[in-house]
């Protein structure tokens, strides 16, 4: 007799359609189940038991309980008849701002699904570990949406390296579309504590339920390539994938998560440290019911990390960090068009924002109006991802094929720049990932600090006092002029909501051109012999021709030698509205600006000064870039002792 670790593993193989007896999938998996071994259920139904092309097995009797190490392989049916059920299912594509290739998947030929009223509460019943379950259309089951008891597949708690693979799961092996009066009720796959499984290359759909749980303290799960499309179905709280009550640790990768009723990904009540990384999560939130949860991204507990993906077009949120949730980073994602769709019951638009982190009196559900989360004073406020300040972006200039950026943001942060889709409060939405730009870095070249105070480029953005930063980088493709830039923080591991919106603009260009003149006419060659006692006037032109407006504009000029300056003699042009020009005269060179000149100073005759050496001209107010309020004229006069 062999012991069970000697136990050989069995194919015991399914050559009907029969609900029970020999040869039924039944009967399989109970053999599979008094085997020790790791087996195999293979399928042979001949030709002649075959509905269009796939072997159809209406359950009535019950679950299929599976208590051993087993796979069952649909795919055998294929390999041993032959592919009678051609073609393939899926929109394939690509998902995530990777760009990860999504499979479509084979339209299997072997098709399990309930004939019993009421319906079985369960399909198939994963009660062991190291179980496959592969190649199979799987639909119909369940008495109660987001239920333990109810499900097309569920697994028991403290099991292992459950692999559910190339499986339709939800819809016919012919056609990944609702199937109405005969849909599932309960969820497509749950978890009730399980570890360390594998959920990838499936097509998980049309459920009253959720598409997948990952319940009751499931951690290790892979969740990966699959479609997860239209789950919720009248349950306008269940979600595409929900990572629920205390489990964590699991990383979804690569999937299409879409036209869910609830959120495309919840975290509910999950104790953190997931990995949601190049996802596309678009259209979700969509559902019409009562309990309504509309974000793409729901987020709960600590330590996960939402990366990379194309989270757009849901009716919510695009990633909602509720008020308990911390330290969460939210990096180099595509977040777009969020709160701008109807919802099945064509009701208009949410508004919601790009990232919502919220406040304690905040709804978790939907968010609460006007959802931004305006910055604080010492951003000590408590809220999701501790309401980490956003930064403020002053300016968003082009300069010699660089682009110069500065603003504001909280010491240390990691401010990740994006190409905006601007959303109607002109905060965010962060679509195009640029780069990542510390603060207080060697890159940064304003070490300073300051207080910013609303409104800052037309948008109420609170105040803070903290540091300054200017960064130069090289000009990213797909930035000129015009392009609208938006920014997030991320500090401790936790990151903000987006910034207010900045448009990029070239940098002015101040053209100076100075002529000396005695009498009206400008004296181009330079000044001729004239006679002691002669005033000259020297005026200096200036124009800004560049791609937007100068300010801080400061013009330096030396008083020409064998010349005394003429005190008050100062005349100014100003084309620009609000532009007003402050005059400060030196004698030490042209630094400190310091001297007071005195009528007939330096033996010079009343109303000149000969120690006067340098003039200067600050400018206060915007010098426009548009003509003709873009030029204008200072000048002074001196006289030939």
């Amino acid at each position: 007799m062999l012991c069970a670790s000697q136990a050989r593993a069995t194919t015991y193989t399914v050559t009907n359609v029969n609900d029970t007896g020999a040869g039924s999938l039944r009967r399989a998996v109970t053999n599979a189940n008094a085997n020790a071994g790791t087996d195999i259920i293979a399928f042979n139904v001949p030709g002649g038991l075959l509905t269009s092309g796939v072997a159809v097995i209406k359950l009535t009797s019950g679950p299929l309980v599976i208590t051993e190490a087993v796979t069952v392989d649909g795919t055998t049916q294929t390999a041993n008849v032959g592919n009678t059920n051609a073609g393939s299912l899926g929109v394939g594509g690509t998902v995530g701002v990777g760009a990860l290739s999504l499979s479509t998947v084979n339209r299997p030929e072997v098709q399990v699904m309930n004939n019993a009223s009421p319906a079985i509460a369960i399909g198939f019943d994963v009660q062991a570990s190291n179980v496959t379950i592969r190649g199979l259309s799987i639909y119909g089951f369940g008495t109660t949406a987001n239920d333990d008891a109810s499900g097309n597949i569920r697994i028991g708690a403290g099991f292992s390296t459950i692999r559910i693979e190339l499986n339709i799961l939800g819809a016919s092996a012919t056609s990944f579309t609702d199937p109405g009066a005969t849909r599932s009720v309960g969820d497509n796959i749950r978890s009730i504590g399980a570890d360390s499984g594998t959920i990838q290359n499936n097509l998980i759909g049309y459920s009253n339920g959720k598409g997948i749980q990952l319940g009751g303290g499931s951690t290790g799960w892979t969740v990966q390539n699959n479609e997860v499309r239209g789950n919720g179905i009248n349950n306008s709280n269940l979600d595409g994938i929900d990572i629920e009550n205390g489990s964590g640790g699991n990383t979804i990768i690569g999937n299409l998560f879409t036209a869910n009723e609830a959120l495309g990904v919840d975290m509910y009540q999950s104790s953190g440290s997931n990995n949601i990384q190049n996802n596309t999560i678009t259209g979700n939130g969509i559902g019409p019911n009562a309990n309504v949860e509309t974000a793409g991204v729901r987020v709960y507990g600590t330590g996960s990390l939402i990366d990379r993906n194309i989270i757009n077009a849901n009716y919510g949120a695009g990633v909602l960090v509720t008020t308990a949730a911390t330290q969460n980073i939210i990096t180099r994602n595509s977040i777009y068009a969020n709160g701008t769709i109807t919802n099945k019951a064509s009701a208009a638009a949410s508004g919601e924002i790009g990232i919502d982190l919220q406040t304690a009196t905040d709804n978790e559900n939907t968010g609460t109006s006007p959802f931004v989360t305006i910055n604080d004073s010492g951003d000590a406020d408590a809220g999701g991802n501790g309401l980490l300040n956003f930064p403020v972006l002053v300016n968003a200039t082009i300069y010699s094929g660089n682009l110069i950026l500065t603003g504001y943001a909280r010491p240390g942060s990691v401010i990740e720049l994006f190409i905006a889709a601007p959303d109607p409060r002109g905060f965010g939405e962060g679509q195009t990932y640029l780069a990542s730009l510390t603060e207080g870095s060697a890159s940064d070249t304003d070490a300073t600090t300051g207080t910013y105070t609303s409104p800052v480029n037309g948008l109420t953005v609170g105040t803070d006092t903290t540091n300054k930063f200017k960064f130069t980088i090289a000009l990213p493709a797909g930035v000129s002029a015009g392009t609208v830039l938006t920014a997030t923080a991320t500090l401790s591991s936790s990151t903000s909501e987006f910034s207010g919106n900045i448009p990029v603009v070239n940098a002015p260009v101040i053209t100076l051109a100075k002529c000396v003149f005695s009498g009206a006419s400008c004296l181009q060659t330079g000044v001729p012999d004239v006679q002691p006692g002669t005033d000259l006037v020297y005026k200096i032109d200036f124009s800004n021709t560049g791609g937007s407006s100068a300010s801080g504009v400061v013009v330096k000029d030396g008083i020409p030698t064998n010349t005394i300056f003429k005190l008050g003699s100062v005349t100014t042009t100003l084309g620009t509205t609000g532009l007003t020009v402050v005059v400060a005269y030196s004698n030490d060179g042209g630094t400190t600006y310091a001297y007071t000149p005195v009528s007939g100073g330096g033996g010079a005759p009343a109303g000149y000064d000969k120690t006067v050496t340098h003039i200067r001209w600050t400018f206060t107010g915007n010098l426009s870039q548009t003509s003709p309020a873009n030029a204008g004229s200072v000048g002074f006069t001196a006289r030939i002792p």
